[in-house]
């Protein structure tokens, strides 16, 4: 039946789809929001700042007395956390705490579920089992965590009274960024069934909220603004100013100049001017990223948009041979490039990748099934990156946001991830077929462009960018399902409910090996680098005349000792004296960090390291070790196997 709403622009609601599972139980939906709940009443209860109480109250308040108007003032604040987190003093996560009062709002208060855009059932059994996936990763690194007397009561306790502030240990924080992501996308779906009008007020507030966020780094660059954002950008040195990761914020902008684009498509006379220069504001700002990943990113998705609307009245044959041509054009381009960028000395973001990628593979071999533990790739990285890689950074992200989520959460977890994305993306590109709506069309590019920079970064490992993204997945997926629903007659399917029902014993035998998984890893330990010269850089043992057995090395080595160790002695000399090898100089660094610099020659020179404290539940301290240069042993010396 059409909607009461008399907007040109008003989605019509369909009755294909029962009431969604929390609106059927208050029971689940109570669960649900007994987390955002606390966290909310923590900040509102406990002694925190008058001006974040305001702030986080006011969302709360909103979100339950108008889920549509709570949904927009977290679009157009949550990409301001970091912003908000300078300017009023306070070191709390405010993105984060404005996403959560929202929820609360929302899930606090019951109410009926209008029938409308939902969730596709493989798309819902895929959340709630990823959802699953998540805390049964938390539990895990939990039970290893409580091998340290009182540490794990002191991490409750924290997450517990000041979950804004302290960072945990067993992944709780990353673990409910990407649960919170989810929620968002489903709370945006029951907003478009709750209020159509949306379909218009929430790309505007994106796109306003990113205007702003561009307009920001345009007055911060030129100085002018408050004293402590300008303070902080002169610190940086980026051209950008709501959130620290340029790349993150350049994935943010190319999302928005997207769905700018789509609006402006749809609009006419003011209101099409006024989306083209939300158009240019947020191009600004992506100009300012400086993120090649970010502008060849929207590139591609903005000519895949281009060739889709061209092409509308093509065979499917030629529509998708012409998809196809952009589409490699595109990829054959960027991967020119890089190869170019490969060739200039300048320049190592090409070939680190590869070895970021290298590492991630490495991280899910150890754990294909159970993955390292969402939250733990970080720390865990010092265990299976290169030697190099390792003396550079100490410890690192994947920069493949996918890689990341099948390193901390195995194979089933990206399995899940990507089933959920897949889902959306299908009922998508139905619609785009079967309906030309600019809006959609801009909204998918905007969700595609951030997903292309993902392959080479991590930008929904940042707060202020994720949450903006899985409000827009939402929408994008809200569109697609009216479109569908306008295009077709309107009548009830009982087959949908077989349908779900078939869903059942796959998700209980999924759910049955993803809490197994989890088992296996609490029993097999905490995870080992693997024995391999591409992690430590050392060949295999040689015995010298004296009788010592020895090791050779690479231009980079590494070292690994148990985690309570806080003083090492290494002995090490070069066998052979030439005058173009010795002595040599020999740095030794741990975490990233320089610890010292020895000089050694062709006598036995110990170097005595001190290292660091590592907090539990590591097991392991890596100690990295840097040569001047190299040579080829088995050129000076006879039975030597090294060639380095």
């Amino acid at each position: 039946m059409p909607s009461t709403i008399p907007l040109r622009d008003a989605i019509k609601r369909g009755r294909g789809a029962r009431p969604a599972l929390i609106w059927r139980s208050a029971g689940v939906r109570l669960a649900l929001a007994a987390f955002p709940l606390w966290c909310t009443a923590a900040v509102l209860i406990l002694w925190t700042p008058w001006r974040l109480k305001l702030l986080v109250g006011g969302v709360a308040s909103l979100a339950f007395a108008s889920p549509a108007a709570g949904l927009l003032a977290t679009a157009l604040l949550a990409p301001f956390g970091a912003t908000l987190q300078t300017l009023l003093g306070v070191p709390y996560r405010m993105s984060e705490a404005i996403v959560l009062a929202f929820l609360a709002g929302w899930l606090l208060r019951g109410r009926l579920d209008p029938r409308g855009p939902a969730l596709p059932s493989a798309m819902a059994a895929a959340g709630w089992l990823l959802a699953l996936t998540v805390v049964c990763s938390i539990a895990a690194s939990a039970f290893a965590l409580a091998q340290y007397p009182g540490l794990l009561p002191q991490t409750a306790r924290d997450l517990l009274q000041a979950y804004y502030i302290y960072p945990d240990r067993v992944g709780v924080i990353e673990g409910a960024r990407l649960l919170e992501g989810l929620a968002l996308a489903a709370a945006t779906l029951f907003v478009f069934r709750l209020r159509p009008s949306i379909a218009v007020s929430l790309p505007a507030t994106l796109c306003v909220s990113g205007a702003a966020a561009a307009t920001l780094a345009v007055l911060i660059w030129r100085d002018i603004g408050p004293a402590t954002l300008v303070e902080r950008y002169a610190r940086l040195g980026y051209r950008v100013a709501h959130v620290g990761d340029p790349n993150a914020a350049g994935s943010y902008f190319a999302m928005l100049v997207c769905l700018a684009l789509g609006m402006a498509g749809r609009a006419s006379g003011r209101a099409r001017a006024g989306w083209m220069a939300l158009v240019v504001t947020n191009a600004v700002g992506l100009w300012f990223s400086e993120s090649r990943t970010a502008i060849a990113a929207a590139a591609i998705a903005a000519a895949l948009a281009a060739a889709w609307v061209r092409s509308g009245h093509w065979t499917r044959r030629a529509r998708i041979a012409a998809l196809g041509m952009v589409l490699v054009v595109g990829i054959g381009a960027s991967f020119g490039r890089a190869k170019l960028l490969e060739r200039d000395p300048t320049f190592r973001g090409g070939g680190f990748r590869q070895q970021f990628n290298a590492t991630s593979f490495r991280m899910i071999a150890a754990r294909p099934l159970s993955g390292v533990g969402i939250g733990q790739y970080y720390q865990t990285s010092s265990l299976f990156l290169s030697p190099r890689m390792a003396w550079i950074y100490g410890f690192e992200n994947a920069h493949n946001y996918f890689l990341q989520v099948a390193a901390e959460l195995g194979i089933p977890g990206i399995a899940l991830f990507l089933i959920w994305i897949a889902a959306a993306a299908l009922v998508i590109a139905r619609a785009l077929a079967r309906v030309a709506d600019p809006r959609l069309l801009g909204a998918a590019a905007g969700v595609l462009a951030l997903l292309i920079t993902c392959l080479t970064s991590h930008p929904l490992l940042v707060n202020e960018v994720a949450f903006s993204f899985w409000i827009q997945f939402g929408l994008a997926l809200g569109l697609a399902e009216s479109s569908l629903m306008n295009a077709a007659p309107l009548a009830d399917h009982p087959q949908a409910g077989a349908r779900r029902r078939k869903f059942w014993p796959v998700a209980a035998l999924t759910a049955a090996a993803i809490v197994g998984a989890a088992a296996v890893r609490v029993a097999r330990g905490p995870v080992e680098p693997p024995r391999s010269t591409v992690v430590d850089g050392l060949y295999e043992w040689e015995t010298a005349e004296d009788g010592r057995r020895f090791r050779w090395t690479e231009g980079y080595a590494s070292l690994f000792v148990p985690a309570d160790v806080t003083r090492v002695s290494v002995p090490a000399r070069v066998p052979i004296d030439r005058r173009a090898i010795t002595p040599m100089g020999v740095e030794v660094a741990s975490g990233g960090v320089l610890l010292g610099r020895t000089r050694v020659g062709d006598s036995w020179t110990t170097l005595v390291v001190a290292l660091p404290e590592m907090s539990p539940p590591a097991k392991l301290k890596r100690i990295d070790l840097k040569v001047d240069r190299t040579w080829q042993p088995a050129l000076y010396i006879a039975g030597a196997r090294a060639v380095i």
